[in-house]
């Protein structure tokens, strides 16, 4: 049954699109069938089956007679029945209607029921006199929004064009030297622009005529509409600036236009050259990212481009975060842009911190220098290096590297004691003091001169103590009352402090450091532990290791790339976390980009350093992690299509090839794929 439509046209049905192609193949003999032609086809369907026949009965009788037929028959064994189908099978035209159209199309004034879905198409009624290059690369940056892009470019004749232009130029300048009122600058503005115009093609630019429309797609009417509005919105926003406009009571010439074969049926052209056209094919390549001094993470999922991402060139961080369940390819992917970073740049210090013993490979493969650090190598946490003159130029006026380093000596006691179940409370204040004394004893101060000088260790942090219990009047501020106060908190700090003493736990982490990361470019420091158990002992040499590679950027002029494997150790204790937020504060004053690699996000948001430290990561991975729910997306700032994404994305495997995994930089969002080389994959994948 046929019901008439708003714009006074009906639906059009498979047999009718059949009745089409038949009539069409007799005319032509074409193989395939234009969109366009579908009506001109069912209107002359009539007049050419008639042509059909009479050529049928011409053709007839033109054959010349033959000899009579014999009969064979009686030499010729009747062959077997054929099998008796048990399934029927769709004739060819039916299958052919089912490939080409859908079911039946209703239209309405501003959209279409194609089939199950509903559609709406635009079409761009005003265009900006110099559209920028890519100005459509912020629609295809819509990921949650179902859509395509159809654009007609038909060549026009040079001559014919040269002729219009310079018509149009000198009406213009005719009608700005006759206007004697403001209207005259407009005129004359827009004649100088056609005279420009018309320069450029005499210079060689060819003249186009090109029209624009974008149909979105949707599963009802609701979304549709949100949709729609979202895809304008985009189009007159910067950088496209266009004028969409709905294609009112004519959808249907709009979607047959909007088909890959349809034509500009919908005459909503004008006139640009060349430098117009190209700035339109740029635009489904600006979703991907090519920064000149980057590495490939992957290819975008959508366009096959090269993702190529520099974590240096953010102005709002250095840092990156990487996400992702076991075995959901975090650790391969960090590894690979690991391996490009550094072995590409040789302006570039790589460090590898991690507790598992994971990164082997990688460090046998670029010939790094391997610290196994256990339980006996000495690290003073309050060892302080000098700073280039170079770097200091880089600071600003407010900077103090020996505040910075005095706040990372009091964080790591803290998470000591914290280890060993103890508060500090007000003995902190004591506890700074003597710091600051042990420093100021050993020579060196604010002065960032005096930083080469060698550095206190914590027994000279006990030896500070022991004069405050002897002495603690020559430590008071104001009143006797403090001398009582003091020497209590010392004799109790330098009975907690006794596992740094020579007989003590911690005897390695009471004397000066015996790792020496200043003569080498590429460092792992391997915190091997049994069995992968990693417990609070490593989380302290973790931290102190970490301040060691903090101390090491500060000396260089080169950039730092510093991974921490399974992060979450050092995230989830509260001292390790004012430790890290001073080191995340000031890790761009020294180029210095630290690549956090965990399991889980939980421990990000439990605390607002720990949100400190991720809003510093300005280049975040996100592996296929089920644990991404709606709360989580609403924390990263993903949309319902992002979180999908995360939540299936394909994991790495060796027969697949690569993984999937969501990047975002600066608040934008891409799906990539990671791919490797043979021989990346082959040291990837050593000793992992």
């Amino acid at each position: 049954m046929r019901r008439p439509s708003l714009t006074g046209r009906a639906w059009i049905t498979r047999s009718e699109v059949a009745l089409m192609t038949e009539s069409l193949l007799v005319v032509g003999g074409v193989e395939s069938l234009s969109p366009s032609l579908l009506v001109g086809g069912l209107m002359a369907g009539g007049s050419i089956l008639v042509v059909g026949v009479l050529l049928g009965v011409w053709l007839q009788a033109r054959q010349p007679d033959r000899d009579p037929e014999v009969d064979l028959s009686a030499f010729v064994e009747p062959p077997e029945a054929a099998p008796q189908q048990d399934m029927e099978v769709d004739p060819p035209r039916t299958r052919q209607q089912d490939a080409v159209a859908p079911a039946a199309v209703e239209w309405e004034s501003r959209c279409a029921r194609v089939g199950d879905e509903w559609t709406t198409t635009l079409y761009i009624a005003d265009w900006p006199d110099y559209p920028s290059d890519g100005y459509l690369s912020e629609l295809f940056t819509l990921t949650d929004v179902r859509f395509h892009v159809t654009a007609h470019f038909r060549p026009r004749d040079q001559e014919r064009a040269l002729d219009q232009l310079q018509a149009t130029a000198d009406d213009l300048k005719v009608d700005a030297d006759l206007e004697s009122s403001v209207r005259s600058t407009y005129l004359q503005d827009r004649a100088s622009e056609a005279a420009a115009m018309y320069r450029a093609v005499e210079a060689g630019a060819r003249v186009f005529s090109q029209a624009l429309l974008v149909t979105v797609r949707a599963d009802d009417r609701e979304t549709l509409d949100r949709d729609v509005r979202r895809v304008k919105r985009t189009l007159r926003e910067q950088p496209a600036e266009l004028a969409p406009k709905t294609a009112i009571c004519a959808q249907d010439r709009a979607l047959r236009g909007a088909a890959p074969l349809g034509g500009p049926v919908l005459d909503r052209s004008t006139t640009c050259v060349s430098g117009a056209v190209g700035a339109l094919l740029a635009s489904p390549h600006r979703p991907t990212l090519l920064e000149p001094d980057g590495v490939e993470v992957g290819v975008h999922r959508h366009t096959d481009t090269p993702v190529v991402i520099d974590p240096f060139a953010r102005e709002n961080g250095y840092a990156t975060f990487t996400v992702g369940d076991p075995g959901s390819g975090k650790s391969f992917g960090a590894k690979q842009r690991f391996i490009r970073s550094v072995a590409h740049h040789e302006d570039r210090i790589g460090v590898i911190l991690e507790p598992l013993n994971d990164w082997a490979g990688v460090a046998e493969a670029l010939d790094a220098q391997r610290i196994t650090v256990g339980g006996t190598r000495g690290i003073n946490p309050l060892e302080i290096t000098p700073m280039p003159q170079s770097v200091r130029e880089k600071l600003g006026a407010d900077a103090s590297p020996f505040t910075e380093k005095k706040e990372r000596v009091a964080s790591f006691l803290t998470n000591f004691f914290a280890q060993r179940g103890i508060t500090l409370g007000d003995r902190r204040t004591t506890l700074e003091l003597a710091i600051d004394a042990a420093y100021r004893e050993a020579g060196i101060t604010e002065d960032l001169t005096t930083h080469d000088r060698e550095s206190p260790t914590l027994r000279d942090v006990i030896d500070v103590l022991e004069a405050f219990v002897t002495a603690p009047e020559q430590q008071t501020l104001r009143i006797e009352a403090e001398a009582e106060k003091l020497q209590a908190d010392a004799t109790w700090l330098i009975d907690q402090l006794r596992p740094f003493t020579p007989d003590g736990q911690f005897a390695h982490l009471g004397r000066a450091s015996e790792i020496d990361v200043a003569d080498t470019d590429l460092l792992y420091l391997d915190l091997s532990q049994q069995e992968g158990r990693v417990g609070g002992r490593t989380t302290l040499v973790m931290q102190l290791l970490i301040s060691l590679v903090y101390e090491r950027a500060k000396q260089t002029d080169k950039e730092v790339v510093f991974v921490i494997d399974e992060a979450r150790y050092v995230l989830r204790d509260a001292a390790n976390l004012a430790f890290l937020e001073t080191i995340f504060r000031h890790h761009r004053h020294h180029d210095l980009s630290i690549q956090l690699i965990t399991q889980t996000v939980d421990e990000f948001f439990e605390r607002s350093e720990a949100e400190m430290i991720l809003d510093q990561c300005a280049i975040k991975y996100f592996h296929r992690l089920d644990g991404m729910d709606d709360h989580w997306a609403a924390e990263f700032g993903l949309n319902h299509a992002q979180k999908r994404f995360v939540q299936e994305a394909v994991p790495g495997t060796e027969a697949l090839g690569y993984a999937e995994a969501l990047v975002g930089v600066d608040g934008e969002w891409r799906g990539i794929e990671v791919r490797a080389l043979d021989a990346e994959a082959a040291v990837i994948n050593s000793h992992s």
